[in-house]
C-alpha cells in the first residue's frame, strides 16, 4: 500500500520531474554548443515546455489530497499557477532566442530560465514553510542569474548585486519568522499549523507571520519590499525584465494565498485590512513613482508594482466575497498577456534605437508599426479600458472591495486607475505624435513577432470572451472555498 501510494506521488510531480530533467540536460550543454547550434537550447528548451503543460493539464480535472505527508498540493490553483509559469517562460524563450544571439552565455540562458519557472512551479503548490523558503530563494537565485549574465553592462551588474544583497536580508527575516512559528508550534507544516495556532499567543503569532511576509513581500514586490525592482528592471535585458514583472510575482500571490487560507481555515481575523492597507499603499506608491519616469522600463517597472496593488484587493477580500479569488486569477490571467507584451513590444522599440528612454521612441509608431500597435493595446489593457479582460478583473476587484464594506480602498482604486492613465499616455504619445528624423519600416525578428502577434491575440481575447476567463478562474479557486 505504501509502495502505491509512493508511486501515485511520484505521478503526480511528473511535471516538475520532467522540467528537472530538462535543466539539467540543458544546462551543461548550452556552453558547449558551437555557436551556431546554441538556439537549439531554446528549441529543447520549448519542446519541454509544451510536454510540461499537457502533463499539467491532466490534473485540472483532479482534486487531490496533499501529498508527500502534506507538504506538496496538487490541485485546480497549484496547477492554473504551473501553467502560468510555463505559459509566460516560453512567450520570454520566444524573444530571448533572438535577443541573446551571438551573445556570451546565450546557451545557458534557456536552462537558467527553465529552473526559475522550476521554482516557480513547486513555490505555487508547496504546503510547507521550509519548501516555501527554499523555491524562494531558488526563483531568486535564477533570477538574479540571469540579471546579471543577461547583459554585459555596469548597470546589469549593480541591478544583480541589490538584488542579491536585498533577498539575502529579507530572506534571513523571512527564516527567522519561520524559526519562530517552528518555536511556537513544533511544526512548519501549514496543514498542522491550522491545528496548533489557535492555541497559541496571538500577539506572538501575529509577529511571526509579519516577519515571514517579509520574504513574500520581496517576492510580489509589495511596498515597502520593492525598492530592487526597478532597478533590477532597468538593468535586465528586457525579456528578462519582462519575465521578472510576471512570473515570480504571480508565485508570490500564489503561496501568499495558500499560505493563508491553509494556514488559517477557521478565518483571517485583521489580516484582510492589513491586506487591505497594503494594497492601498503599494498601487497609490507604484503609480505616482512611475508619473514621473522617463525611461520605458522603470516606468513598467512602477507600473507593475501598481498593478500588485490591484491584486493584493484580491487577496485581501478572498475570504468574504465571491468576486475577490475569481476576479484576481482573471486579472492576473490577463497580467500576463498585457505586462509581458508590453516589455516584449519595448524589446522590439529598444533594439531599433538602443534606448529605453521616452524621448527616443518618437516616431516609432511609424517605423515599427507592429510592435507599436501590440503596446498600445497592451498599454490600454493596462490601464483598464474595455473591452480588454483587464477591465472585467478590475470590475470584480472593485465588487469584492464593496462587498467588504470598503468605499474608501473603492475610492483609492479609483482614483489610482485615474492616475495611472496619466503616464500611459505619455508612452503612446512619443509613438504617434512625435516625429523622428529617422524614416523607412523596420522589421522585428520572426519569432519575437510571433510571440507579440500571441500576447496581443491573447489580451483581445480576453475582453472578447470574458466568460470563459470567469468560468476557468472559478473552477481554479476551488481550493481557497
Amino acid at each position: 500500500m505504501g509502495g502505491m501510494q509512493g508511486g501515485m506521488e511520484l505521478w503526480a510531480i511528473v511535471p516538475e520531474m520532467t522540467l528537472g530533467v530538462l535543466v539539467l540536460l540543458l544546462l551543461p550543454l548550452g556552453p558547449f554548443l558551437p555557436p551556431a547550434r546554441k538556439y537549439l537550447t531554446t528549441t529543447f528548451a520549448l519542446i519541454g515546455l509544451g510536454v510540461v503543460a499537457v502533463e499539467s493539464s491532466f490534473m485540472l480535472s483532479f482534486r487531490m489530497q496533499p501529498i508527500f505527508l502534506g507538504t506538496y498540493a496538487v490541485d485546480p490553483f497549484a496547477v492554473y499557477f504551473k501553467l502560468f509559469a510555463v505559459v509566460t517562460t516560453a512567450f520570454v524563450l520566444l524573444a530571448t532566442e533572438s535577443h541573446f544571439r551571438g551573445r556570451p552565455h546565450e546557451g545557458e540562458v534557456p536552462a537558467l530560465l527553465l529552473l526559475t519557472c522550476l521554482g516557480i512551479m513547486c513555490l505555487t503548490a508547496s504546503q510547507n514553510l521550509a519548501l516555501i523558503a527554499l523555491f524562494i530563494q531558488l526563483v531568486t537565485v535564477g533570477s538574479y542569474i540571469l540579471i546579471g549574465i543577461a547583459k554585459e553592462s555596469r548597470l546589469a551588474t549593480e541591478a544583480a548585486l541589490k538584488m542579491f544583497l536585498f533577498s539575502a536580508a529579507v530572506g534571513a527575516v523571512m527564516v527567522y519568522g519561520m524559526a519562530l512559528l517552528f518555536g511556537l508550534t513544533g511544526t512548519l507544516d501549514l496543514l498542522q499549523l491550522a491545528r496548533t495556532l489557535p492555541s497559541m499567543p496571538v500577539v506572538t503569532v501575529i509577529a511571526a507571520f509579519c516577519l515571514v511576509l517579509v520574504g513574500y513581500g520581496f517576492e510580489v514586490t509589495l511596498v515597502p519590499f520593492h525598492t530592487w525592482a526597478p532597478d533590477a528592471y532597468q538593468g535586465a535585458s528586457t525579456p528578462i525584465a519582462g519575465f521578472l514583472s510576471v512570473g515570480p510575482k504571480a508565485a508570490g500571490v500564489a503561496v501568499l494565498l495558500r499560505t493563508l487560507f491553509v494556514a488559517f481555515p477557521h478565518g483571517l481575523g485583521y489580516w484582510p485590512e492589513l491586506f487591505a492597507v497594503l494594497a492601498a499603499v503599494t498601487m497609490t506608491v507604484g503609480n505616482i513613482f512611475a508619473l514621473r519616469q522617463t525611461s520605458v522600463k522603470r516606468l513598467l517597472a512602477y507600473s507593475s508594482i501598481g498593478q500588485v496593488g490591484y491584486v493584493l484587493v484580491g487577496v485581501a477580500a478572498a475570504q468574504n466575497s465571491p468576486f475577490a479569488i475569481p476576479g484576481m486569477l482573471i486579472y492576473l490571467a490577463v497580467y500576463l498577456f498585457m505586462n509581458l507584451g508590453a516589455f516584449l513590444a519595448v524589446d522590439a522599440m529598444e533594439r531599433q534605437v538602443q534606448s529605453d528612454s521616452l524621448v527616443k521612441f518618437a516616431g516609432l509608431g511609424r517605423r515599427l508599426p507592429f510592435s507599436a500597435t501590440v503596446l498600445a493595446v497592451c498599454i490600454l489593457a493596462l490601464a483598464g479600458f474595455p473591452p480588454f479582460g483587464s477591465f472585467v478583473g478590475k470590475v470584480m476587484l472593485f465588487s469584492a472591495t464593496l462587498d467588504m464594506g470598503w468605499t474608501w480602498l473603492a475610492v483609492v482604486m479609483l482614483l489610482n486607475i485615474g492616475l495611472s492613465l496619466y503616464y500611459y499616455i505619455r508612452v503612446l504619445v512619443p509613438l504617434y505624435l512625435r516625429s523622428s528624423k529617422e524614416q523607412g519600416l523596420q522589421r522585428e525578428p520572426f519569432l519575437l513577432r510571433v510571440a507579440l502577434f500571441l500576447l496581443a491575440s491573447g489580451v483581445l481575447l480576453s475582453g472578447l470572451f470574458p466568460q470563459l476567463w470567469v468560468a476557468f478562474a472559478t473552477h481554479t479557486s476551488l481550493l481557497l472555498r
